[in-house]
């Protein structure tokens, strides 16, 4: 008897990456309209910032979905509830669940963010 291919580690992670990146733009251009209709001295170069932040995240998306592929990962409903986020994916034939709440979300975008950013979130101001 044939065993049941086990979702693995490396695929878990694809699809929370495949999830909290599109938060994490939606999160970059809500912040740029804010930038750029809010009284600064140059809100131009903070936007280009965010912008240039936002192409590393949506290469790093086209990245994550061609590993979804070729991990055989394909999922095919995702809803944004109001306690979080719930995902149905396929993997290797297989259907799974994930679902994430907003509060571990905004933590998980924050350090995404200072990755990005190359900011220490550790660094007392």
């Amino acid at each position: 008897m044939k065993s049941v291919p086990l979702q693995t580690e490396v695929d878990f992670t694809l699809v929370k990456q495949y999830i909290l990146l599109p938060i994490v733009l939606d999160v970059l251009e809500r912040d740029m309209q804010t930038l750029g209709m809010a009284p600064l001295k140059m809100p131009t170069i903070y936007v280009r910032n965010l912008q240039q932040v936002q192409r590393q995240v949506h290469e790093d998306l086209v990245r994550i979905r061609k590993q979804l592929r070729a991990h055989g990962l394909k999922v095919y409903e995702e809803k944004r509830t109001k306690s979080g986020v719930e995902v149905l994916y396929v993997c290797r034939g297989y259907h799974h669940t994930f679902s994430m709440l907003w509060s571990l979300i905004k933590a998980e975008i924050e350090r995404y963010l200072s990755e990005y950013m190359n900011v220490d979130l550790d660094m007392e101001m």
